[in-house]
């Protein structure tokens, strides 16, 4: 039998108020794993930015929708998947903004995906199950 990784998930509604219990919980769970402050900090980063692009582009600000993210505790990594009901982004439409271009011509937004792929090992978007899903991995060294 396949050993089933230690995981918790956590439901919120789709408000960004509720931002700081997903990211200190995702921040908790990185030291957890045996990630460093510094490591952890930006999966913490990484998870604000994936929970807000839902709230915010996914479902457009309506707050009666639900997020919900898991985290698994596997024995090389930490997974943090993300899955909602709204507008879903496939892998094939992510486009990275080119950071030198950024800077050149700064504007609002924008640096999420660029920050979640950066701080982070793998980033994946899929649908499951009539749902949408973001999956982010770090890897523990």
């Amino acid at each position: 039998m396949k050993a089933v990784p230690e995981s918790f998930r956590l439901v919120i509604p789709s408000q960004t108020r509720y931002l700081n219990l997903v990211t200190g919980l995702a921040k908790r769970a990185s030291l957890v794993a045996g990630l460093d402050d510094a490591v952890a900090a930006k999966v913490s980063i990484a998870v604000d930015e994936a929970v807000t692009n839902v709230i915010v582009h996914a479902y457009q600000g309506d707050p009666a929708k639900w997020v919900e993210v898991e985290l698994r505790f596997v024995p090389t990594a930490l997974e943090i998947h993300i899955w909602h009901t709204g507008q879903g982004l496939r892998e094939d439409q992510v486009i990275l903004p080119d950071p030198g271009e950024y800077v050149k011509h700064p504007r609002k937004g924008g640096l999420g995906l660029l920050l979640m792929s950066r701080f982070m090992d793998e980033v994946h978007f899929r649908d499951v199950e009539l749902r949408h899903e973001c999956c982010m991995i770090k890897y523990v060294e």
